[in-house]
């Protein structure tokens, strides 16, 4: 009896030309996909440094009054976007926050900020935090004479 052949089985895999055509496509989504993620990412860091200039205008505002004595808000070096540090004028100062640099944004704002200790400040202050990577992404943070901070999307006017 002769040997049976079996039918020859279809070999699994891909093709030269369908990995091709599914690198193509992953480099063109990946191509338009990273734009927006630099935006997103620029437009994060700007939420992100105005929300630590509201955290710190608070707590500053809350220690205030609880202690009955000025706080003062003072930018590291004279840059805000090197950080800052809340101070108490207290008779032996205590440093009640500090904060470290922010990379890829710029902080203009007062010389300082002082919360008397009634909770209020001597002047109404605001804080412009902008992209270094998009120019356009803003954020602004204003402070009333009550001492409340609140943040809005753009530059301050």
């Amino acid at each position: 009896m002769p040997p049976t052949r079996r039918p020859p089985r279809p070999q699994g895999g891909f093709t030269l030309i369908e990995l091709l055509v599914v690198v193509t496509i992953s480099a063109i989504m990946l191509g338009l996909a990273v734009p927006s993620f630099k935006n997103f990412m620029a437009s994060q860091r700007v939420k992100s440094a105005a929300s630590e200039i509201a955290t710190t205008l608070l707590l500053s505002r809350s220690e205030a009054v609880k202690r009955n004595v000025t706080v003062n808000i003072t930018p590291s070096g004279g840059n805000w976007a090197s950080g800052w540090t809340a101070v108490d004028t207290a008779a032996t100062p205590t440093t009640l926050a500090t904060q470290n640099a922010f990379n890829g944004v710029t902080i203009a704002g007062p010389a300082s900020v002082a919360y008397q200790g009634n909770g209020r400040i001597g002047a109404s202050s605001q804080f412009t935090v902008t992209s270094t990577a998009v120019a356009t992404t803003q954020r602004c943070v204003k402070v009333d004479l009550t001492g409340i901070p609140s943040t809005s999307s753009g530059a301050c006017s």
